[in-house]
């Protein structure tokens, strides 16, 4: 009978993450009155059947964009990213105060903060941080937190409240999808958090993301598109896209890349 009344949980979890695209496991083990490690497990024989995706803290619908591996990513549109960086890099100014967010889109983009003086920086990458520092571009300031060792980056209550002391120029942030209905997501909740606190202390808030994140609905919420004053991204973003983006508020910028880039 147990084995029965599992099959049918994990029937029911496949159709409610199918449904509302994603869900977590607290919500869950709520609704089905089982423990949390049920639930994992159940989301694990899910995956392995190819019925959903399990993310930090629950899973999603398989059609969504997949979380993939800090090295798969590094490589991944590079060419769009390092042209996003380099537009982004000229809202900078000498003597500003930033805060710069972790992913691959924003350590491409600390390369070209590397002809900029007297800036001070805080960011919870250590890679930027070490870039930065070794370029002498300011004063660089690392938030302190839990180390995640894939891609040397801290999270946590220490990396929050070491944000929190202070009121920047400027916030650079990635984000794991943009849609017109959901606005900014990201897959991990402990990055999303202080992406949060990011933009809650910054006077101007740049959003840097490629177009293969335009229309994802990742996992967790970070918030409405109307929260970026601006969102650079590549020429690959539709119109309608732009539309409902452009319709919140939100300054648009195309980074274009090189005749060099297009003929990889």
């Amino acid at each position: 009978m147990r084995f029965l009344l599992a099959i049918d949980r994990m029937r029911a979890i496949a159709e409610i993450v199918r449904v509302k695209s994603s869900v977590r496991a607290v919500e869950l083990a709520r609704q089905f009155q089982v423990s949390g490690e049920t639930i994992r497990r159940d989301l694990e024989l899910l995956e392995r059947e190819g019925l959903v995706r399990r993310v930090y803290g629950g899973a999603v619908d398989v059609h969504q964009a997949s979380v993939s591996h800090y090295r798969e990513r590094v490589v991944h549109r590079i060419d769009e990213k390092e042209a996003i960086g380099r537009l982004a890099s000229t809202f900078v100014e000498d003597g500003d105060t930033l805060l710069l967010d972790v992913g691959t889109t924003i350590n491409l983009f600390s390369q070209f903060l590397l002809e900029k003086r007297n800036l001070t920086v805080i960011t919870p990458s250590l890679q930027v941080a070490t870039k930065l520092r070794a370029g002498n571009v300011g004063r660089v300031l690392v938030t302190g937190g839990e180390l995640q060792a894939d891609e040397a980056y801290l999270t946590g209550m220490l990396a929050e409240s070491a944000v929190q002391k202070y009121y920047v120029d400027r916030a650079f942030i990635s984000v794991g999808g943009i849609s017109p209905e959901v606005g900014l997501t990201d897959f991990d909740e402990h990055e999303v958090r202080l992406r949060q606190v990011m933009m809650q202390r910054a006077k101007q808030v740049i959003v840097l993301a490629d177009s293969s994140k335009l229309g994802v609905r990742a996992f967790t919420v970070i918030g409405m598109l109307d929260e970026m004053d601006i969102l650079v991204t590549d020429d690959e973003i539709t119109p309608e896209m732009r539309r409902h983006i452009e319709e919140q508020g939100v300054e648009i910028r195309i980074a274009e890349r090189s005749s060099r880039d297009r003929m990889r």
